[in-house]
């Protein structure tokens, strides 16, 4: 059986992120994908300012812009504190992978279906048994490593886009709890098309609904999306924890992401770091940070998950944001 100091289960960004910092050191590490190529995700790819203490702006596909956000038939501009782009995210991912080649193994395009915590070892699909001192689990929201964990996930949302052809020159929201749930209808342009996609808790809209009230969005507003690629796909933000015995989990498989906005990027980035720290004795915390602004989302989140609430919760928000030092915390708090 072969062996292995730390074996990460996800070649994404959390995975590939765990796996640059504990590169240098003197363990073992194998990276494993079930994918035959990287970066293979529905997202948006959406960042904001905050996020470049950790992505290098060469990454970015624009400079970085205002958001305009709609509510109500009226426009709300975002330019001081909350400007957005997006990334390339399969660049992203190939700078950390040619970084890597040489520092630790990588198996593309091979599946673990189970995982024998009290044996420390995972299953591959062909039947192969890996042995580990070390566990990472960065394998998404459906996280086989989750799983085997016996970890429920109870809070859930859907998240679906159109890669449009076309390059839309503005970053976009659209707030609209009937049409969108307790989530929001986005336009995010990238180099070669643009991300035109909604997202919300299936508690409050089925997905069956949300494709199309989405459908009929893009109709109303004139936008062919009849050559455009559609996405879906589940998103957990039901956080247990990160850290299990020998196991960790990191990103998605985790529940970091955002429920409130769906940011997924720096949680990603930011619990590869922290396992990395973990499992080379480093005392240092980063990952509290956005555990603390998770939860105080996932506050907000109780008023939007709910019909009767959600639309006071909206409005309210909107008209603190006009005020400069409301704007100022409120943004601080959600990105």
């Amino acid at each position: 059986m072969k062996y292995y100091d730390v074996v990460i289960v996800g070649g994404g960004i959390a995975g590939l992120e765990c796996a640059r910092n504990l590169s240098n050191s003197k363990l073992k590490i194998l990276v494993v994908e079930k994918n035959k190529s990287l970066g293979e995700k529905v997202c948006a790819n959406g960042v904001t300012i905050g996020d470049l203490r950790l992505i290098p702006k060469k990454f970015l596909n624009f400079p970085l812009r205002k958001l305009t956000i709609h509510y109500r038939n009226k426009k709300f501009i975002l330019s001081n504190h909350a400007i957005i782009s997006t990334i390339n995210r399969k660049e992203f991912l190939l700078n950390h992978l040619n970084y890597l080649k040489s520092k630790i193994d990588l198996l593309i395009g091979k599946k673990v279906v189970d995982v024998l915590p009290k044996d420390s070892t995972i299953i591959l699909e062909s039947g192969e048994e890996i042995s580990f001192k070390f566990l990472v689990g960065a394998d998404g929201s459906c996280s086989v490593v989750r799983r085997c964990l016996g970890l429920p996930s109870e809070k859930i949302e859907i998240g679906m886009h159109y890669k449009i052809p076309k390059n839309f020159k503005n970053f976009e929201i659209f707030l609209d709890s009937a049409n969108f749930g307790s989530g929001y209808l986005w336009v995010f342009p990238n180099k070669s098309y643009t991300s035109i996609g909604c997202g919300s808790d299936i508690e409050c809209i089925s997905p069956k609904k949300l494709k199309f009230n989405l459908d009929s969005w893009l109709e109303d507003n004139g936008i062919d999306f009849s050559d455009a690629k559609f996405e879906a796909a589940m998103l957990n933000y039901d956080y247990r924890g990160y850290k299990f015995g020998n196991i960790f989990l990191a990103g998605d498989a985790a529940g970091l992401i955002s429920g409130f906005l769906g940011k997924g990027i720096y949680p990603a980035i930011v619990s590869g770091k922290q396992i990395a720290n973990d499992i080379l004795g480093n005392k240092c915390r980063i990952l509290d940070i956005w555990l603390r602004k998770k939860k105080l989302q996932e506050k907000f989140m109780f008023f939007l998950k709910r019909n009767a609430l959600r639309k006071i919760a909206l409005s309210a928000s909107i008209k603190l944001m006009s005020i400069n030092f409301f704007q100022r915390n409120f943004l601080n708090l959600i990105l």
